[in-house]
């Protein structure tokens, strides 16, 4: 098994950051404008890129305020079936921290290689520039890695 860590440093409370991680609001405006994410623990939250015919479905399994979201993946995207997303989030003398994880991965291949990208950007430059100033860079703004 493979996991993707990273950590983001962000200028503003846990409860902004949380905002930006919890709601369909804040998750279209830095990963992508195709979000259909219920804010509900068992809701399933749908997440499209491109044409809008490939994107992950996840089972919301916490969601605890202004501290933690989690997430299953429950289709969608094959190799992403059965891993587990976390946005663990504490507070700082400087604003909030991220401790992000997509967990469980079956192997550390190149479409591992190219996500662990992927989510370095949407989570270093996009979630921290739309909570910080506003605006992110949500598909399709972000680079190709």
């Amino acid at each position: 098994m493979a996991d993707i860590l990273h950590r983001i440093e962000i200028k503003a409370a846990p409860d902004k950051v949380y905002e930006a991680v919890a709601t369909q609001q804040g998750l279209a405006s830095w990963w992508t404008p195709q979000a259909d994410a219920p804010d509900e623990v068992g809701s399933v939250a749908k997440f499209r890129f491109g044409d809008g015919t490939h994107g992950p479905d996840f089972e919301v399994t916490d969601l605890s305020p202004d501290q933690r979201v989690a997430w299953r993946c429950v289709g969608g995207v094959e190799d992403w079936v059965d891993t587990d997303v976390t946005f663990d989030i504490r507070p700082t003398p400087d604003g909030s921290v991220v401790l992000f994880g997509h967990k469980g991965w079956k192997q550390a291949g190149e479409f591992y290689m190219h996500c662990n990208s992927k989510w370095g950007f949407f989570l270093g430059t996009s979630l921290k520039d739309y909570v910080e100033t506003g605006k992110g860079r949500p598909a399709p703004e972000d680079p190709d890695l």
